[in-house]
């Protein structure tokens, strides 16, 4: 199946590039862009293979979005996708797709970005409507380039 890929240049070195991906994900992320009751405080991906992905709230509230398949800073990290078509969680890895970010080092203060959605059709039924949404303007088209705006005056320290 047809997956949904995207490539980022950002003008800060891979190791940067890597930690504002991995550990200030909350800093960037959209805002509206959540599946928990209340919008999240931050978002956090644990940083080891079998770490969680998840969203918190300001009560500490957690809503699961996946896991970590693959940690390998600062030049990959594989997410699990477990929100179903209906948006919710499915805690069936095998009905999951997969995220993935490949990092590029191309100078010392420039970083090239992999970024592929793939394998959606696991999801089972509604996943070519889950393609289409994360496909769409509002999906990893805008997610990446509020990743990429975070590197504006190299200000996500």
């Amino acid at each position: 199946m047809a997956a949904v890929k995207r490539t980022i240049r950002v003008d800060v070195p891979i190791d940067h590039a890597f930690r504002v991906l991995t550990a200030k994900m909350g800093t960037w992320w959209p805002a509206s862009h959540h599946i928990g009751k209340t919008p999240f405080a931050d978002v956090v991906i644990e940083p080891r293979a079998g770490g969680r992905w998840f969203e918190r709230d300001s009560s500490g509230a957690e809503c699961d979005w996946g896991s970590v398949l693959v940690w390998d800073p600062p030049k990959c990290i594989v997410l699990s996708w477990q929100l179903q078509p209906d948006w919710q969680y499915g805690a069936d890895l095998s009905r999951a797709s997969e995220v993935s970010f490949e990092f590029i080092a191309e100078g010392p203060e420039a970083t090239r970005m992999e970024f592929e959605h793939r394998h959606s059709e696991r999801h089972g039924e509604g996943w070519d409507n889950l393609r289409k949404d994360v496909d769409a303007p509002g999906g990893w088209t805008g997610v990446l380039a509020e990743y990429e705006r975070s590197f504006a005056g190299k200000s996500a320290a």
